[in-house]
């Protein structure tokens, strides 16, 4: 569990390019949340630890991780919120990092490797931005056949996780 909250705390700063006039992160408030009401096993809601959604596969020990932050007047870019959230992971290595199209969108997909507290973990991370927020979904797995394995899930998930 303190890998997961490591995990999730990357997340949540990775997330602060938002902030409202008074300088405080907000999350969002218009996602349509589709995912939770159909979820089934192996996937189960777990304690989010501040995200705005926490899902474990219960076969592989993947995690699902969605985060929103929002403010007024945000500038940030994608590389630039990509390399935030790859920046709290050590010896990162990138096998893949793409713009793609996500919900009518440009997103930026980064699949990677790297350590969280000393331990491996495997990594496909979306970002995306929208109405002055920034969406992060994120699969975090235990070795490259979990991440193949969960990978269509993750697919699914960020679907279900309409932004509005």
């Amino acid at each position: 569990m303190k890998n997961f909250f490591l995990i999730s705390l990357l997340f949540i700063i990775a997330c602060s390019s938002s902030e409202t006039d008074s300088g405080a992160y907000t999350k969002s408030t218009t996602v349509e949340n589709n995912l939770t009401k159909t979820l089934k096993a192996p996937w189960k809601e777990v304690d989010n630890q501040g995200s705005d959604l926490a899902l474990s596969n219960t076969k592989t020990n993947s995690f699902f991780i969605f985060n929103s932050a929002c403010r007024r007047y945000d500038q940030s870019n994608l590389p630039t919120l990509t390399n935030s959230i790859l920046s709290g992971i050590s010896n990162v290595e990138i096998s893949e990092k793409t713009i793609v199209s996500h919900q009518g969108r440009d997103a930026s997909l980064v699949i990677a490797k790297g350590a969280v507290d000393g331990v491996e973990r495997y990594f496909r991370i979306l970002t995306t931005q929208k109405n002055n927020c920034i969406y992060d979904f994120a699969l975090i797995s235990t070795g490259q056949k979990n991440l193949d394995k969960d990978t269509p899930d993750f697919n699914k998930f960020i679907e279900l996780l309409k932004l509005n």
